[in-house]
């Protein structure tokens, strides 16, 4: 009976797994960018491009670094380690005043 009933749930659990991998609104799972920027240095020119997005900006100060919140649970974390600061962008849902969030290392973290 219990290879039976694991039988017929394997192809459920794997259609489940599709599912949650193909989520469009997910956008890239992280995306981590080291610079020779400082975190405060980070954290500014993020502030400045929110504001030319029109999009609000919470942080939150981490140890070594700081904690970005865009909303939508698009998070971006900064933090000093070691000498290189490195930049982390935790993508969540997606919508046209956010996906400048998805480029900004290229100008805040180069």
């Amino acid at each position: 009976m219990n290879k039976l009933a694991a039988t017929l749930c394997a192809p459920m659990l794997l259609a489940a797994c599709a599912s949650f991998q193909s989520n469009p609104d997910a956008g890239e799972p992280v995306i981590d960018t080291t610079t020779q920027r400082s975190v405060d240095s980070v954290v500014q020119c993020m502030t400045v491009e929110a504001s030319k997005h029109d999009s609000s900006v919470k942080t939150t100060a981490l140890p070594q670094g700081a904690m970005l919140d865009f909303g939508d649970s698009n998070v971006v974390k900064v933090r000093s380690d070691n000498g290189a600061t490195t930049y982390r962008f935790y993508a969540g849902k997606r919508h046209i005043k956010n996906l400048w969030i998805e480029s900004a290392s290229k100008t805040c973290a180069p």
